[in-house]
């Protein structure tokens, strides 16, 4: 399960949070395709995408300021339309934490990365993750073998891949690449 999560820090957002919908899709569409790329574990870990805090929507806006960055750059590295905006919250990190069994951890992401790059990232933390939490089984399992497949991006799709000889295994559903 995915969910989102608001920051507030008790004054004004720097980003109205409509703004901030786009980057927080992508992200959450990622985390659901790594989410369903690793069953049964997967349907049992939730997975918390909390909008950036007002620190680091500052940050991001001295960054878009500094290197003078416009919607129509972000939208043309993106391929998605980007409005003003919008900038900050695709030019921020983004917290994205994870509960499974009383355990919980956290990483960072960034929306900009490009869509099957980030599912595999949020799959190889999420993998950690269980692997930390004491999982013995596999996940998911390498067929024939005794230790979990690795995700990959091959071609711009994810992919998991045998680790001991680095074959591409299988690719996953088509639809992590196409969201935005």
């Amino acid at each position: 399960m995915v969910e989102s999560r608001e920051a507030g820090s008790g004054g004004s957002p720097a980003v109205a949070p409509e703004h901030l919908l786009a980057p927080r899709q992508r992200i959450e569409a990622a985390a659901a395709a790594a989410l369903a790329e690793l069953p049964p574990h997967g349907r049992w870990i939730t997975v918390t995408v909390e909008d950036p805090d007002d620190d680091d929507l500052a940050y991001a806006l001295a960054l878009v300021v500094r290197d003078r960055t416009t919607a129509a750059e972000v939208a043309a590295h993106l391929g998605v339309p980007v409005t003003e905006p919008e900038v900050i919250g695709w030019a921020s990190e983004w917290v994205v934490s994870a509960r499974y069994r009383g355990s919980a951890a956290g990483t960072s992401v960034s929306p900009t990365t490009d869509p099957a790059e980030l599912a595999v990232d949020l799959a190889d933390w999420l993998q950690t993750f269980l692997a930390d939490d004491f999982i013995s089984d596999p996940v998911p399992p390498c067929p024939g073998h005794p230790h979990p497949m690795r995700p990959v991006v091959h071609e711009w799709k994810p992919w998991w891949t045998c680790p001991r000889d680095s074959g591409l295994v299988r690719p996953w559903p088509a639809q992590v690449t196409d969201q935005s």
